[in-house]
């Protein structure tokens, strides 16, 4: 196993933690901002910060190495990590259950003036069971990487308003072809993030996806605010996503990422996989 996939599932479980909170956190705005609603907002804001606080202590199983045990405590062991596994699974089975709940009586709780902050709630419902789905699963079809970001740009544009535009270049053909869960957002997230949210104006973002020399070829591009430095020493941010997902190229496919400045500004991010259909 390779470490940067024994790394995935804390990442991943991070990054969903994220996603909540500043979804959630950004109905409460909407809400606070309407000026009826103040109770409401405030009791929003408090489930973002419960349900990410306990994403970040779900128990997330991944394979450690260590030293190779004693045939005297080789059974032992393994029982051990049986009745642990075992464990985990009963409380992994529960606690997203209860998020759920948790999201359907917030969203019931919400008053009829506020159908707008109640279809966001469905979409970031949407956005959290494909990413903890995305857990479960090694390669996924691209045209359900490709709703996924819908619904999770679509929270983004209820935030940014105008200043956000989205284009999605994919023709049906290629949405059977099946990619790496996840594996699409953390550029999506940084082109949003660090492109689109310093700029006044905002911006657009697009993702492209075309078919190369045989390969299934996936760009992310904005109109953002671009980066004035060296393009390499973009990895060498304090965040993850980008890191994880070059990471994760690299040892899966020995496919680079590749990092160029757009022409109509911003940033481009851009790799090729192998065609799995």
């Amino acid at each position: 196993m390779l470490l940067v996939e024994k790394k995935a599932p804390l990442l991943l479980q991070t990054l969903i933690a994220g996603l909540l909170a500043a979804s959630l956190l950004a109905i409460a705005f909407t809400v606070y901002q309407s000026g009826a609603f103040g109770r409401l907002a405030v009791w929003l804001a408090l489930t973002a910060v419960i349900i990410s606080a306990l994403l970040l202590f779900l128990p997330v199983v991944a394979p450690s190495q260590q030293e190779a045990p004693s045939p005297e405590t080789h059974v032992s062991q393994l029982r051990e990590q049986a009745l642990q596994a075992e464990l985990q699974a009963l409380k992994a089975q529960i606690q997203p259950h209860f998020l759920f709940n948790a999201l359907n009586r917030v969203n019931a709780s919400l008053p009829a003036e506020q159908e707008a902050a109640r279809e966001m709630i469905a979409r970031l419902a949407d956005t959290f069971r494909y990413a903890l789905d995305a857990t479960r699963t090694d390669l996924v079809p691209l045209g359900n990487e490709l709703s996924f970001l819908r619904d999770y740009l679509q929270i983004e544009q209820d935030r940014f308003a105008s200043r956000l535009q989205v284009y999605i270049e994919a023709p049906l053909s290629l949405h059977p072809y099946r990619i790496p869960p996840m594996l699409l957002q953390p550029l999506v997230e940084n082109a949003v993030k660090h492109g689109i949210g310093p700029c006044i104006d905002g911006g657009s973002v697009t993702i492209s996806c075309t078919l190369q020399d045989n390969k299934l070829r996936l760009t992310v591009s904005d109109t953002g605010a671009g980066y004035d430095g060296p393009l390499h020493q973009i990895m060498q941010s304090p965040g993850v996503g980008l890191r994880n997902t070059a990471l994760r190229l690299e040892k899966l496919y020995n496919e680079p990422l590749l990092i160029a400045r757009n022409a109509a500004g911003g940033l481009q991010f851009m790799f090729d996989i192998p065609i799995q259909p």
